[in-house]
């Protein structure tokens, strides 16, 4: 999913920080009562609500990202005259992507709260602020709906920053509007606070978020005469196949990303899909010996954990064996990072041969998402960091502890990640498999690398897949238009939808050398004739 990473299925690197807001919020909570304070109230009277013994970050958007001075007076006018719309500001987007000329520019968006139901099944539980942005194209241009699954402008990014955020490539292709929604228990947008609650965390209410948004949106007048679009990639594009399931024909067309389906807490499809020839082709062979000639070989970890340690450890006291078993870690990790964002020509020229020295060892395994290779062009390494979480360590795989606190580590609280959250309630997770290296590892090393937290162990019951499984039979028996694009590198084609839960009007497109992105510019031109007609054929203009 866009931003998620191995170390999240590790039990070292489990959960992130984050921050909430709320207003009227009712006291249940499933997850154990917390008390709370409510430090201050805006002019709609909406209440900050922050759990006792958490710190409520800075909202940098608010505070940093100057308004924007070239905008339309009239946009504001209509978006300020929506019921329940707060908070309109116009800003500068500067991470929006133009495919002709293939650079980014400057983009003026309107950025609005909406006013959302805490609970879609009962009003009276009062409303929380859900942020939006929209872009004008024009009235009869088509729209994009980014269905997001996280915050907008980034997966963790709880300061929001709101003025890099960019559109899908979509908009660009479409010269459409772009509608963005933030998803609900992430980012500012969320029912119960800055707390460990979650009791209205589910596709289906987040689902109704967006049905309210773009039903005021299309009513408006400001955008919506022309057709609707709506897309993400990764937990944005389940978010498009959950929202499609929910309401189908609100838009003309649905196009999922690398969506990922899950029934289960430890579903294997993802790993073992980067462990494949149909994902790496002729590099198989080669991949597959560095990772046994490291695995196999305990003199030559312990060379590799030495030069760490000299090159990127003030403290070399750590325990070698603690450092060895991290590494192994960032071995299948920085793999799954490679294989979800780098293209592997960029890559291929680092992968290590048997007898080689413990030097090129350490860069294979440290070469993530992060690095800069040396054929990056500046396009597609930006590219890269737009989609990186901001939580992932920059320098050293030992400088982010905060990634491992839980509600249960007694040590300072921290707010459970949404994401993990969303995923032991009903989306399921992937398991790190071992596959290649599976008869080279001791039990303590299979044991480090493949457990992870339980939703039982975070305070979750998790339903078991029925709510994926409802969605696919929903999807099998639906007429909406659908096109589920898969890259044949990224790992989350493992889990991609089955086959036969595609419905009369869905097909999957499958993108040769595609990685965890909408980048359409990066595929051949068969590939793109392929979505362009399907588009065409709804009555999409290019």
């Amino acid at each position: 999913m866009k931003k998620m990473n191995l170390w999240m299925l590790t039990a070292i690197l489990t959960c992130g920080l984050g921050m909430t807001l709320t207003s009227c919020s009712d006291s249940d909570d499933k997850n154990g009562g917390k008390e709370a304070v409510n430090p201050a109230t805006d002019e709609d009277g909406y209440t900050i609500e922050v759990e006792a013994g958490l710190t409520l970050p800075e909202n940098e958007f608010k505070t940093k990202v100057p308004a924007a001075t070239n905008f339309d007076q009239n946009i504001v006018n209509a978006l300020k005259a929506i019921d329940k719309v707060t908070d309109v500001k116009p800003f500068v987007m500067v991470h929006s992507y133009d495919l002709q000329t293939e650079k980014f520019v400057n983009t003026t968006a309107y950025f609005f709260n909406y006013k959302q139901d805490i609970d879609h099944n009962d009003p009276s539980k009062g409303w929380f602020k859900q942020q939006c942005v929209l872009t004008v194209a024009g009235k009869d241009r088509p729209t994009v709906l980014l269905t997001e699954g996280y915050a907008l402008g980034s997966a963790q990014n709880y300061k929001n920053r709101l003025d890099s955020i960019f559109e899908p490539t979509l908009v660009d292709v479409l010269n459409a509007n772009c509608l963005q929604v933030e998803h609900r228990y992430f980012g500012w947008s969320l029912p119960e606070g800055f707390t460990n609650k979650w009791n209205y965390l589910t596709a289906k209410q987040n689902s109704a978020d967006l049905h309210t948004i773009v039903t005021a949106i299309k009513q408006s007048g400001i955008v919506g005469q022309g057709k609707w679009l709506a897309t993400g990639v990764s937990k944005p594009g389940m978010t498009a196949s959950y929202y499609a399931y929910e309401y189908p024909g609100e838009m003309d067309a649905y196009v999922p990303f690398c969506a990922p389906f899950m029934l289960k807490q430890d579903e294997p499809g993802s790993y073992n899909h980067i462990q494949t020839v149909e994902a790496l082709g002729s590099r198989y062979e080669k991949v597959k010996a560095a990772f046994r000639a490291y695995c196999g070989n305990q003199t030559l970890q312990l060379e590799t954990v030495k030069l760490y340690k000299k090159e990127f450890l003030e403290n070399n006291s750590l325990d070698n064996d603690a450092v060895r078993m991290t590494l192994l870690t960032t071995l299948f990790d920085s793999h799954w990072k490679r294989m979800s964002y780098v293209h592997y020509s960029l890559w291929e020229p680092l992968v290590p041969k048997e007898g080689d020295g413990a030097d090129k060892f350490l860069t294979f395994i440290l070469a993530n998402d992060r690095t800069r290779y040396a054929g990056d062009t500046d396009i597609d390494y930006q590219r890269r960091q737009d989609y990186v979480d901001d939580l992932e360590p920059e320098t050293t795989i030992f400088d982010n502890t905060t990634r491992g606190l839980t509600r249960a580590s007694g040590v300072e609280k921290a707010r459970l990640d949404p994401f993990q959250a969303h995923t032991c309630i009903e989306l399921g997770s992937a398991a790190v498999t071992l596959g290649w290296v599976d008869d080279l590892l001791t039990d303590k090393e299979k044991s480090h690398l493949t457990s992870s937290s339980t939703p039982a162990s975070l305070g979750f019951n998790y339903d078991n897949g029925s709510y994926i499984r409802k969605v696919l039979d929903g999807i099998k028996q639906s007429s909406c238009n659908m096109m589920f694009v898969y890259g044949m590198q990224d790992p989350w084609t493992g889990n991609r939808i089955p086959d036969d839960k595609l419905g009369k009007n869905c097909q999957i497109l499958y993108i040769e050398n595609g990685r965890h992105n909408d980048a359409i510019d990066t595929w051949n031109a068969s590939e793109r004739n392929q979505l362009f007609q399907w588009l065409q054929n709804l009555g999409f203009e290019l």
